[in-house]
């Protein structure tokens, strides 16, 4: 068992509630509302099973989620982009079941090479956009990823942010003005998201957000993939071989970048070595090292200006406990850090015959209790969810088959 330790400024920043315009500080409103935060319900049991990060992290590889996820369905948008690229949008619901409205509304991010299928995306989905919860969702996905036709020589990265920009003017478009907005990304993805919350600072358009799994530093975080023959083997060359799959799919526009080697991409065999042969090439950076000092969100987090939840296992073989920037996020009273002993990367799997990510329910009482507290919809009081409402939910969901 691993209780849940948090890390904040000694004085966080003040939430204005909504409804009853009280003000409360944001450590006081998540021990109030997000009972697997803090308090005595604030621990992780991971499955017997999957006692280490390496078990947890190759079990989410490969876990599918419960059968109810597979009823999470999407409606999906093209959107272009001011240099003839494209990503998509899928939206959950699916428009003709739920149209747009001022119903608070949740972006999502995805990994590596990741997209809206991804378990631990429909996983939160699953319960959030269901009864008695009823909350939108959106997912981005970015550009070659989730099925979305490359149409420019250019993948993706951590450092770029820009056509996260484009996505959310996009969504903002759509939406009614002051519907509520809160992001979620996770690994990768949260990284872009951090890095973009700390650019915008006061400008980024979330009541709230949460980085789930965050690499933080790639620098570190690539020395620790090298660190020796297995984890190099195992989680570098996977996520290489990811990538170059991900190249595959979209080799015939991606070569069109002259500086770009199909051979050297695709006899990289670690994650670094592909991001030297592709990545930094198609993005303009001289070294892989610069790179990743230009994406690392470490450098970024003391200027996010929102509400931010980050959750890390401190058993993450990818995304490494000593990557973790305390003493920025210490110094930045927008910001609460969770740590778990146990996880590993996106895992944190628990129950022992059919294991569920026990990560879900903190993120949905988080989720709701940023959305509670700038919800500007007339709700009933009994339309407001208890935290032991939020859990009973979860644990239901999760548990269908």
């Amino acid at each position: 068992m691993s209780s849940v330790k948090l890390f904040h400024h000694p004085s966080p920043v003040t939430i204005k509630l909504k409804q009853g315009g009280k003000t409360v500080r944001l450590n006081d409103y998540i021990a109030e509302k997000c009972p697997s935060l803090v308090g005595p319900k604030a621990y992780f049991s991971p499955t017997p099973y999957l006692f280490n990060g390496h078990l947890q992290t190759g079990y989410a590889a490969y876990y599918n989620g419960s059968p109810t996820m597979n009823d999470v369905c999407y409606e999906r948008e093209m959107l272009p982009l001011p240099d003839g690229g494209q990503v998509s949008v899928d939206w959950c619901p699916p428009l003709p079941q739920k149209p747009f409205d001022d119903t608070p509304t949740l972006v999502c991010l995805h990994g590596l090479t990741g997209g809206s299928h991804e378990s631990y995306i429909r996983g939160v989905l699953e319960v959030i956009t269901r009864p008695p919860f009823n909350y939108r969702a959106v997912v981005f996905n970015a550009r070659g990823c989730g099925n979305t036709e490359l149409t420019t020589p250019q993948l993706f990265n951590g450092a770029y942010t820009d056509d996260l920009r484009h996505v959310l003017k996009h969504i903002q478009k759509q939406l009614p003005e002051g519907t509520p907005l809160a992001a979620i990304g996770f690994s990768l993805g949260s990284n872009i998201l951090v890095k973009y919350l700390g650019e915008e600072g006061e400008k980024a358009p979330f009541v709230a957000a949460m980085s789930v799994a965050n690499p933080f530093d790639f620098v570190n975080s690539g020395y620790a993939l090298d660190r020796n023959y297995i984890i190099r083997k195992v989680y570098s060359g996977t996520m290489a071989g990811n990538l170059k799959r991900a190249f595959g799919r979209h080799a015939e526009m991606l070569c069109k970048n002259k500086d770009v080697s199909l051979d050297e991409v695709m006899s990289a065999t670690t994650i670094r070595q592909f991001d030297d042969a592709c990545t930094r090439k198609v993005f303009g950076y001289s070294t892989v090292n610069n790179y990743y000092r230009d994406a690392s969100s470490c450098r970024f987090i003391e200027h996010v200006r929102i509400p931010l939840l980050c959750m890390n296992a401190l058993d993450d073989p990818i995304s490494p406990a000593e990557s973790i920037p305390y003493d920025e996020i210490k110094i930045n009273p927008h910001v609460i850090l969770a740590t778990t002993d146990y996880g590993g990367h996106i895992g944190w799997f628990e129950h022992f015959r059919h294991p569920t990510r026990w990560v879900v329910k903190p993120l949905a009482e988080f989720i709701v209790a940023m959305f509670e507290a700038h919800d500007t919809r007339q709700l009933p009081k009994e339309a407001r969810l208890s935290p032991e409402t939020i859990d009973r939910s979860v644990d239901a969901i999760q548990a269908e088959e």
